[in-house]
């Protein structure tokens, strides 16, 4: 039994409870994982946004003053967070989640304002990312996918903001060193993936920045204001074809790893990446925007059309055909939730025919009688 978090055994028996949806019972549960608890998915996040207004106003009763306050602050929210975690045996709970990111952000925040040069995020100082670093560790230590990418993409945006990166995007084009900064994290991600991990948490990690990491920094460098506004593409140049290449890279990467794992999140990152692909070839056109949408409909249309015909044989366990009634996966779940409820069945007790006795004779048996 762990007493900081769970351990293996026991996060793996709380994904269980939470994928079933109380099919377990709960006695069962609580006893194979350690006594830790979770919340489902809208209590959680509800918890999580309690926590942080929770921080926020601990800092606002010690006051706005003094810039150590927002240290007290932040180790005080640390403090109540671990005393959730550890005392209460919560994971994953939000409560926790909420004072544990902000009490790390604080104690971050009070490190840069001792430090020269200042905090300045329009720029790529390295006193910056000691705000995002402390968001990482937060995420780390509360094995959250949703802070530790959000940590991820921040420090991406914050790489591309430096002066190294400006003097590559002279280069190379606008945002192109932050896509391909993101592309090589989201390939890392995905070969680290192909391992096995006992924690559910590692791999739900590294699923969510496989799909996000590529899509965010695109969304970062792509001119929506000019596609939506005046629909006139910008002028052509090597930044359109270094991130259509990085794009497609990635993509078909994805696509690859996505079937030979069958596993969602490399294709749904794929998905992703074509859809910017998709939105960087029309910058690079002069083709009305509603005529660019019909064709890429219709390619999209003609290419599930044949992608459903070629898997209606099955390809390396993946297939678009239905399955029959005691194979899907619904019947597979009810299955495992009988198996579990199930009480094992007492054995049958002998039959065990009376003794003999004189007069009482059966048809066959010892002693006659007038009975048939």
């Amino acid at each position: 039994m762990s007493r900081w978090r769970p351990s293996p055994s026991e996060e793996r028996w709380l994904e269980v409870a939470s994928r079933l949806s109380g099919a377990i019972p709960r006695d069962t549960v609580t006893g194979r994982a350690g006594g830790w608890r979770s919340t489902g998915s809208l209590a959680r996040i509800a918890l999580f946004v309690l926590g942080l207004i929770a921080a926020a106003l601990m800092f606002g009763i010690l006051g706005f003053s003094n810039e150590s306050m927002l240290l007290f602050a932040g180790l005080i929210a640390a403090a109540a967070a671990e005393w959730l975690k550890a005392g209460k045996r919560l994971h994953a709970s939000g409560i926790e989640e909420g004072l544990c990111v902000a009490g790390f952000l604080m104690v971050g925040v009070w490190i840069t304002t001792i430090l020269d040069p200042p905090m300045d995020f329009s720029d790529g100082k390295l006193v910056t990312l000691l705000p995002i670093a402390a968001v990482g560790l937060a995420g780390l230590r509360l094995l959250n996918p949703f802070v530790t990418t959000g940590a991820a993409i921040a420090f991406v945006d914050w790489a591309g903001s430096t002066g190294a990166a400006r003097a590559l995007d002279q280069v190379a084009g606008a945002g192109v060193t932050e896509l391909a900064l993101a592309c090589a994290l989201a390939a890392l991600a995905l070969a680290l993936g192909a391992r096995k991990y006992r924690r559910p948490s590692y791999d739900r990690m590294l699923d969510w920045l496989v799909a996000t990491l590529p899509v965010a920094a695109y969304v970062q460098r792509a001119a929506w204001s000019v596609v939506v506004e005046t629909g006139v593409a910008p002028a052509a140049g090597t930044g359109q074809l270094a991130t259509a290449v990085f794009l497609l890279a990635i993509g078909i990467t994805l696509l690859v790893a996505g079937l030979r794992r069958r596993r969602h999140a490399p294709l749904i990152g794929f998905m992703g990446c074509v859809a910017c692909l998709a939105v960087e070839l029309r910058l690079a056109t002069t083709m009305a925007t509603e005529t660019w949408l019909i064709l890429c409909g219709l390619v999209a249309l003609v290419a599930g059309m044949v992608l459903d015909r070629y898997l209606r044989q099955p390809r390396n366990g993946v297939t678009s055909a239905k399955l029959t009634d005691r194979e899907g996966p619904l019947e597979l779940l009810q299955t495992a939730g009988a198996a579990v409820l199930a009480g094992r069945a007492s054995p049958e007790a002998p039959r065990v025919d009376p003794a003999f006795v004189p007069g009482e004779g059966r048809f066959g048996g010892g002693g006659a009688s007038s009975g048939y």
